[in-house]
Formats: structure tokens, C-alpha cells, sequence
């Protein structure tokens, strides 16, 4: 009887050590050159490509196109991806909004997202960010007349911090969140393309345009009597954070991700690419 029940336990015993060491093997994928991946690293070996969303508009310096080609800051950090990978990248240009890009990662009908693509909580419920690969402060464009109207008496600090006029942004994109978190008494008015939000600015149909001080800057850089109706203002405790987005169970691939962010020589801040632009804009004259 001793011996049986000895049996019994030793049995329980080799199935219980059986069963801690297959939940121990980590879940890899063989793929055809016969290394063992993460399950995300070899959906896109087999696939032979890495899929990238990016917004069908260019967005320079991070997307643009020069000779037939994609170039810019988001463009080096994905091929870099793919070239560690060693897969070609494809780019889905599909997504007329930001946050479609992003809405593409999220289904899983791409590996990764950028298109100067900053970190919101909204997005944060759906994809997983890399490390930040960019700091951008907020800026708003604003009318030099509508704001006088909005402030009154009030110096330029508090009607700026109890801003309630109506605020122009970009549709679709992360300005919409930042814009009623940041300026809760304020009406935030989307448009659909930062243009036509930069134009109501202009003839006073909202009170200021809302976006990173890179955007704001580039639009005064380039016709200098803006400067009679316009006026900036920059947020140096407000910033937008710019990352790749990955989908919410890539997590090896994320880590991977941010291997190459960390690898970047150049770390590119908002004040050298508007001291860039203004170089730029000074050689073309």
C-alpha cells in the first residue's frame, strides 16, 4: 500500500515538474533559416516585409520625399527596422488622419505606425509606445485682435492659462485631446487640415491655432507679414512626446524598437529644427 501511494505521489510529482518546465519554454517560432523568434519578430521574417502606417500627407523633416524616395527622421528610424531585420519596409499610406494611423496598428494590419505621431492616453488604450525619439513643445498661432478681445485687462500668462476663446486643430490628430485637456474652457474647433486651421487664425474665425512649435514656427518662417496679424506663443511645460506606436502584443518587438531609437546619433531637438529652417529659408533667398 506504501509503495503504491509512494507511486502515486512520484507520478503527481513528474507531472507537476513536467508541466512548471512547458510553461518555463518560451514561446518562439522557428522560422525558415531555422532560428527561434518571438512570435512578433517572426510573423514579419515569414512575411518578408515590415509594414509601416504613415499618413498620406508628408510632414517634413520626419516624412517627405525627395527623388521618388521617402527620407526624414520617422523614414531613417523604420528602415533602420528593417534593415536590423532584414526585410524590405512598405509603407500603408492609406490613413488620412493621425489617429487612423494608429487605429492601423492597432487592428494588426501593420507592425508599426509613425507620421510624427505623438503619445496621447486615448492611443495609449490601443498600442504600446516606444521610447520617445522627440520632444516638441506646444505653440499656438493666435490673432492678434481676437486675443486682445479675449484678454481685456488680463496680462498675456492668464488669459493664455484661462484661454476661453474658440481654438483651432487638426482633425484626427492628437492636438484634439491635448486642446481639451490643456484649454479646458476653451471651444475646440477641428478642422481638416492644419492649413485651413492656420487660416482661421488668420481672419479671426477662431481665436488661435494649436500645435507643436515646429508647425507654428514653419508658418511664420514663410511669409513674414504674418507677423502683423499673428503672434506666437510657446509652452515650455507642455510637450509632445513623439514615438513609434507598435501593436499591444508586440512586446518583443517594441523592445526592439527601442534598441534603435536608443542607437540614434543624432538626438534632434525643436529649437535646432527651427534654427534648420530658418538656415534653409535664408539660402533659398
Amino acid at each position: 500500500m506504501f509503495i503504491k501511494k509512494l507511486g502515486y505521489r512520484l507520478a503527481l510529482w513528474g507531472l507537476f515538474i513536467c508541466s512548471v518546465a512547458g510553461a518555463a519554454e518560451p514561446n518562439l517560432v522557428r522560422v525558415p533559416d531555422g532560428r527561434m523568434l518571438a512570435p512578433d519578430i517572426a510573423r514579419i521574417i515569414n512575411r518578408g516585409e515590415l509594414v509601416v502606417a504613415l499618413h498620406k500627407s508628408n510632414t517634413p523633416p520626419f516624412v517627405d520625399e525627395k527623388n521618388g524616395r521617402l527620407v526624414g527622421v520617422d523614414i531613417d528610424i523604420v528602415e533602420r527596422v528593417g534593415r536590423e531585420l532584414k526585410v524590405p519596409v512598405r509603407y500603408d499610406r492609406s490613413s488620412n488622419t493621425y489617429d487612423e494611423v494608429t487605429e492601423l496598428v492597432a487592428a494588426g494590419k501593420a507592425d508599426l505606425g509613425v507620421s510624427k505621431l505623438a503619445r496621447t492616453l486615448k492611443r495609449a488604450q490601443s498600442v504600446l509606445f516606444s521610447t520617445p525619439y522627440m520632444n516638441l513643445e506646444h505653440a499656438l498661432l493666435m490673432n492678434r485682435l481676437g486675443f486682445a478681445e479675449m484678454a481685456q485687462q488680463k496680462n498675456i500668462a492668464t488669459a493664455v492659462k484661462t484661454f476661453d476663446g474658440k481654438i483651432g486643430v487638426l482633425a484626427g490628430s492628437a492636438w484634439v485631446e491635448f486642446a481639451k485637456r490643456n484649454f479646458p474652457q476653451a471651444v475646440v474647433v477641428p478642422y481638416p487640415t492644419w492649413p485651413e486651421a492656420v487660416n482661421a487664425a488668420k481672419t479671426g474665425e477662431v481665436v488661435a491655432a494649436y500645435r507643436d512649435a515646429v508647425e507654428v514656427r514653419k508658418i511664420m518662417l514663410t511669409d513674414a507679414t504674418l507677423a502683423i496679424t499673428l503672434r506666437t506663443v510657446t509652452f515650455n511645460d507642455l510637450h509632445s512626446l513623439l514615438c513609434v506606436m507598435v501593436g499591444s502584443r508586440d512586446t518583443v518587438l517594441l523592445s526592439f524598437v527601442n534598441e534603435i531609437v536608443a542607437g540614434q546619433t543624432v538626438k534632434l531637438t525643436s529649437s535646432e529644427l527651427i534654427n534648420k529652417m530658418k538656415a534653409e529659408q535664408h539660402e533659398h533667398k
